[in-house]
């Protein structure tokens, strides 16, 4: 076991990226309850990678549990299907269905929002989003990826994979109830919404100043959606409504107190807001 970091329990630097503690046995993913007869995400198990978060889905897609004082809050949801894990997320928490207080969401794609309905119904808890992108929520409208062509990204495999798992995943659906939240609104689970324009047009990274924590939601990732390149980076051009506009935007980032940050694709970071930051303005835009 690589050595813990030092200021994230639970959170492990192994190669230049942190892993966390898993349940231990086989992947629901793996029987078939999850995916069914679906191949393109990979399975994985729930882990604990941060003081009172855990990370869930799949090689491909992240969502994540957030243990407050008493209770839950479920920070995006995945892809439709995503919520078969719930339990056992929960698990690492000690915690059961009845704790969960709230959905906060990031931003309205479906690998963000997928499961959110199905969660919304199952646990009869607000799904929170900021007000620019409610209605795309309440409606099941597709936002952003407005930047450029996804055309010449099929070159590598890690694109198709990616696409042919949103594909069997299906699309979300509508949100039945939303609460609309503002920039710099305090949110359940002691996160406050920061706006981070680019990639959808109401985008919000959510941070947990008390732990240190930043979920980025897709404004940055450590693995490329479509290339399949490792490292913090602003997501890919054709998934963004302006890659321009999230490289501004990372001046909001750099400025948040952070030990890790937590992301849509890939594994968490540990270290600073200000280091994750540099990193992805030497990336630039892909």
């Amino acid at each position: 076991m690589p050595a813990q970091d030092s200021v994230t329990p639970g959170v492990f630097n192994f190669r230049g990226r942190a892993v966390g503690r898993s349940l231990p046995g086989p992947s629901l993913y793996g029987s078939g309850r999850m995916f069914g007869t679906r191949k393109f995400g990979r399975a994985r198990q729930p882990q604990l990678v941060g003081d009172g978060v855990v990370q869930l889905g799949t090689d491909l897609v992240n969502w994540f549990l957030v243990g407050t004082n008493g209770g839950v809050v479920v920070v995006d949801t995945g892809l439709p299907g995503y919520d078969a894990d719930l339990d056992n997320g929960l698990a690492l928490l000690d915690r059961d269905r009845g704790a969960v207080e709230a959905i906060v969401l990031t931003h309205s794609h479906s690998d963000h929002s997928g499961s959110a309905e199905s969660l919304r119904r199952a646990l009869d808890v607000p799904v929170y989003v900021h007000e620019a992108e409610a209605e795309a929520v309440r409606t099941a409208a597709a936002v952003g990826k407005t930047g450029g062509s996804q055309l010449p990204y099929l070159r590598h495999p890690h694109a198709w994979r990616l696409l042919a798992h949103f594909r069997e995943a299906g699309g979300a659906a509508a949100v039945g109830e939303v609460v609309a939240y503002a920039d710099g609104q305090e949110l359940p689970g002691g996160l406050r919404a920061v706006r981070t324009d680019g990639h959808t047009p109401g985008h919000c990274v959510l941070h947990q100043r008390e732990r240190g924590q930043l979920f980025a939601g897709d404004h940055l990732c450590t693995w490329n959606p479509l290339t399949g390149r490792r490292g913090v980076e602003i997501l890919p051009r054709p998934l963004n409504v302006s890659s321009e506009a999230m490289l501004e935007a990372l001046d909001r980032i750099e400025q948040l107190e952070t030990r890790v940050l937590l992301f849509g694709h890939g594994e968490p970071w540990a270290g600073s807001a200000v280091e994750a930051v540099t990193a992805a303005r030497a990336a630039g835009v892909t």
